[in-house]
């Protein structure tokens, strides 16, 4: 069975119920398992032993917290060996020009430099799912199908496998 990670940091809440979200779209693929963990307490077994990895931060300053950056820096203990893996990210943050594009792509800049794959959105937020203030049901909505859409690559490429590829 595959198994996709959702890490993330929240202060309002409001990122977190963003996770959540992300995770009822992931449960719904009926056979894939979810780890839904804040970023204080995700271990680099977790990002080993995780088929995608999805990370949520607020925007703070147009990237990510200084929470979210802690783990990425713990994360080079297990550089090459992400490779293949799929990644994502959402943000929230407490206005539109807030930043919210350059805190997903400060966290998707880290999963790619692992060499992991990501998944890109057509429709909606093209990086990710983002939340101004509160979650709505427009969010929900794009969180859930976000959840989705990764859970499927994930698959996927567990039925295909991924590229093994020595550092």
């Amino acid at each position: 069975m595959s198994k996709v990670l959702i890490s993330y940091f929240s202060k309002s809440g409001n990122t977190e119920k963003m996770a959540e979200y992300i995770k009822e779209g992931l449960d719904s693929l009926g056979d894939v398992d979810v780890d839904l963990k804040k970023v204080q307490d995700t271990t680099i077994k977790d990002l080993r032993s995780s088929d995608g990895i999805i990370i949520g931060s607020p925007t703070y300053f147009g990237v990510m917290a200084r929470e979210v950056k802690a783990l990425m820096d713990k994360s080079i203990q297990c550089y090459g060996k992400l490779v293949g893996k799929v990644g994502g990210a959402f943000t929230s943050s407490g206005m539109i020009g807030g930043g919210n594009e350059t805190t997903i792509m400060s966290i998707l800049q880290g999963l790619l430099i692992h060499g992991m794959i990501v998944q890109g959105v057509q429709k909606g937020n093209h990086y990710g799912p983002v939340s101004v203030g509160a979650p709505n049901e427009e969010v929900r909505d794009e969180c859930m199908e976000y959840g989705k859409m990764i859970g499927a690559l994930v698959k996927r490429l567990e039925r295909g496998g991924r590229p093994e590829i020595s550092n």
